[in-house]
């Protein structure tokens, strides 16, 4: 397993994580890749990478900012909820699963900077 540390801000930032994921990959062979995101506002996505920032502006109205009872961070918790902390891609011949020009990106949801988050990504054997 990988432990993968990436410094972000936001919200709303997308970081792009499909190389550490290609490696564990290569490395595996065939199975799948386990790509999990620790804490409760961040989420994982695989996209289009030349459409990355289309995505982040049109997510940027999936859940509004303010009217929450939760103080805070509400937005974030239902983001993260609604797009998932975890993801899992399938791995043959040390290729990933997902067509060619996508790429794995962690997706900040938080308005903060320099927030350090942990990515751990594992290979199952298949």
């Amino acid at each position: 397993m990988v432990e993968h540390e990436i410094v972000t801000h936001g919200p709303n930032a997308l970081f792009e994580l499909t190389g550490v994921v290609e490696r564990v990959a290569r490395e595996l062979g065939d199975g799948v890749v386990v790509v999990f995101s620790k804490g409760s506002t961040g989420a994982l996505v695989v996209i289009p990478s030349e459409a990355a920032e289309e995505y982040r502006d049109a997510i940027w109205g999936l859940v509004p900012l303010e009217g929450w009872e939760h103080p805070g961070n509400a937005y974030a918790h239902l983001r993260s909820t609604l797009i998932g902390t975890s993801i899992f891609i399938p791995v043959s011949g040390g290729q990933l699963g997902i067509p060619e020009g996508y790429g794995v990106f962690f997706l900040e949801n938080q308005v903060a900077n320099a927030r350090h988050r942990k990515i751990y990504i594992a290979g199952l054997p298949g």
